[in-house]
Order: C-alpha cells, then structure tokens, then sequence
C-alpha cells in the first residue's frame, strides 16, 4: 500500500503590528510651541541681525577693491551673495516659526508665504494651489491648521524623494478642507521606520486635529500620500477664539 502524500505545510498568516503613534500631551505641546516663538525671536534678532552685519561689512569690502580694481573684488561680492540668501533663508525659517495673524485671510496668507520659504530654504517644488479665498474668523482654527500644514509639509519634503509637494485650501459642502499632497516616490525605508515609531510629528497633528474636533487622515495611494483635514463651519464657530497657540 502507497504511503499518502504528505500535505503541503499552511505558513501562519502573518500577524501585523498596529501602529502604536504616541500620544502627545497639552503641555508637551505647549512647551513646543513656547521653545518655537522663542527660537524665531533669536533667529531674527540675534542670528540675523549678526549676519546683517556681516553682509554690510563685505559689500563694504567690495566697493574698496572693486575701486581699486583688485581681482578679489567678485570673491567679496559672492561673499555678499551667499551671506545675503543665508539672511533670507534664516528669516523664512524665522517666520515659520511663528504663530499665524489674526485677520480672517490669516491662513490662507500664512500658506502662501509658507510654500515660497519652502522651496527657498529646502528647494523643493512645492504650491499653493488654492483656487477660491477660503475666510477663517477664528485665529486659534487658524493657527492649528496652518501649524499641522507645516508638519504634513516637512514630511513630505523628509520621507519624499523629489516630488512635487502640493498644497491646497478648500471649502467643500459646509467645511474647511486643508490638504497636503507629495506626488513623488517615497524613501520606503524612512518612511517604514517613521510607521514602526512615530515621533511628536504625527501625535501632534492628531492632537491638534482633536482640538478643533477635525478628521485627520493619512491616505497613501500607490506614490501618492495625501494628509487631508476637515473641520466643520459649525464646529469653527462654535470654537473659542483665544486661548494657547499650542
């Protein structure tokens, strides 16, 4: 009698770890914000001042021997060249820092001016491409907003690989929807390393989403991520208009 043949081993079903994003506290975030102000106030007035200075000093340099018409004179002009883009990129980095305005145009202004520091600080291609002014009379909405923009911005400029970084305000059936998009490949290793362990980064967009009672979503799709917020007119008015820039 033939022996049966032995069946063929079932492999386990592969178990998934959920992702664990760590949760950020109202303090955690506070003091965040706080080091954020006090880092712009020293960026403009102690760092950029300083370089200010030093670019006042090389053009000064230059005219001497530009008069003299001493060959070092183009050396000490690219030295104001360079010193002069370092001043504009350390003001970029200065004002995203900050908090936003408290005008009813205060995010949409914000974002404008948040996609040009991105491309001149990082050279990325990165777009406002709002098409409609979309009106927020709460600065606090505002300024959450714009904040978890920022981060979902440099993410995509951190974990993509040259793509076009797309930014966009909207008004959609009774609600505010603020998306960011990276249309690039994605650095798959960096980017699998952020899911195992996130950082503040992601707690604190979802933590900022939790305050205004928005949908915060992440939607990959193939090489295309979206992060997309939307928050309700109602709740934006129901909203209190002061309180911590957190």
């Amino acid at each position: 009698m033939r022996a049966p043949k032995p069946k063929p081993a079932v492999a386990a079903p592969a178990t998934v770890k959920p992702r664990r994003v760590r949760r950020i506290t109202a303090a955690e975030l506070e003091a965040v914000e706080r080091e954020k102000v006090r880092l712009s106030i020293e960026l403009h007035d102690g760092v950029g001042q300083h370089l200010t200075g030093i670019a006042f000093l090389a053009k000064a340099l230059a005219n001497r021997l530009e008069a003299k018409r001493a060959a070092e004179a183009d050396d000490a002009e690219q030295v104001v060249r360079l010193t002069n883009e370092a001043i504009g990129k350390l003001r970029a980095l200065a004002r995203g820092l900050r908090p936003t305005g408290t005008e009813d145009n205060a995010l949409a202004v914000a974002l404008a001016q948040l996609v040009r520091d991105v491309n001149q600080v990082f050279g990325s291609e990165c777009l406002y491409v709002a098409d409609r002014p979309v009106t927020i009379s709460n600065p606090l909405v505002s300024h959450h907003l714009y904040r978890i923009a920022q981060e979902g911005i440099h993410n995509a400029v951190k974990h993509g690989l040259g793509g076009r970084i797309t930014v966009d305000l909207a008004q959609k059936q009774g609600a505010v929807v603020l998306s960011v998009t990276n249309r690039g490949k994605l650095d798959v290793q960096r980017s699998q390393a952020q899911s195992e362990s996130p950082g503040i980064g992601i707690a604190g967009m979802q933590y900022r989403a939790q305050l205004l009672g928005a949908e915060l979503s992440l939607e990959p799709v193939r090489s295309t991520v979206r992060l997309r917020v939307s928050i309700d007119r109602a709740t934006i008015e129901g909203l209190p208009r002061d309180g911590e820039m957190l």
